[in-house]
């Protein structure tokens, strides 16, 4: 397990490389790499405001980079202005590397599991799925069961989340329609596993949290072998399309004598 992300620690600090690497690199001059790495990483998570921040980052370290040549030859007030405003820089740009490094990692994590859509920011994206009670979308549903996962301590709820998470990814990459129809039919698993992550986080260790925990790890795992029944006969009905559907292009094929029997 990791540091942000349910991936190994090798994972979080390969992706993290370029966040460090800008760190060591501590020059007042010529610009600063972290607007750069920050652009990357918007890219890579598509989060509108990294991008944004990295433009008005990028904007003041050429701001810098103008005020350095324009009072370069003499040690003047205006020269160390400059070189201050560049190490202020250089803090910021990096501390706010820093700060993002986590949302960062689990927008890295989610991509392995389903695309990416554009978000404004990863706050307000995570106050408005978290809060969501309503019709999931597949985003959603997906984010929520990723950040459960990370806060809840139970391997077994780990597993029964993998398992219906992987069972929910094959599906949505089947038929987006049956995906939808998935959420309306087993949304309902959302509210049991944060039901178990809110009694988690009492931290009360009487017999009625234990029992409450109990049954809400009885019904993840009912609802897990539910979900792969139910895709199971998704596929399966699906399969049987198909081959009627083959059989009648064969008849059709012979019928026009195109094919022997």
């Amino acid at each position: 397990m990791g540091w942000a992300t349910k991936k190994n620690k090798t994972w979080e600090l390969r992706h993290l490389m370029w966040t460090f690497t800008s760190i060591i690199l501590f020059f007042p001059f010529p610009v600063h790499i972290h607007p750069f790495v920050m652009m990357s990483q918007a890219s890579k998570s598509k989060v509108r405001s990294w991008y944004v921040m990295a433009w008005a980052l990028l904007m003041i370290e050429l701001a810098l980079f103008g005020s350095f040549l324009f009072f370069w030859g003499a040690i003047s007030q205006g020269m160390l202005l400059t070189l201050g405003g560049s190490v202020v820089s250089y803090i910021l740009g990096n501390g706010l590397l820093l700060n993002q490094a986590k949302p960062y990692l689990k927008r890295l994590e989610l991509a392995e599991v389903r695309p990416l859509t554009w978000i404004g920011s990863v706050e307000k994206q995570q106050r408005l799925e978290l809060a969501q009670a309503s019709m999931e979308t597949p985003q959603s549903f997906v984010t929520k069961m990723l950040h459960y996962r990370k806060e809840i301590n139970n391997t077994n709820i780990h597993q029964h989340i993998d398992k219906i998470i992987r069972l929910f990814h094959l599906l949505e990459q089947r038929d987006i329609m049956e995906a939808e129809k998935f959420l309306v039919r087993h949304g309902t698993v959302i509210n049991v596993i944060r039901q178990y992550d809110e009694l988690e986080n009492t931290r009360l260790h009487n017999q009625v949290t234990i029992d409450s925990k109990l049954k809400l790890e009885s019904v993840l795992a009912q609802a897990a072998i539910a979900i792969e029944q139910d895709v199971t006969n998704i596929i399966k009905s699906s399969l049987l399309d198909v081959s009627a559907e083959s059989d009648v292009y064969i008849q059709t094929l012979k019928n026009r004598n195109l094919l022997k029997e």
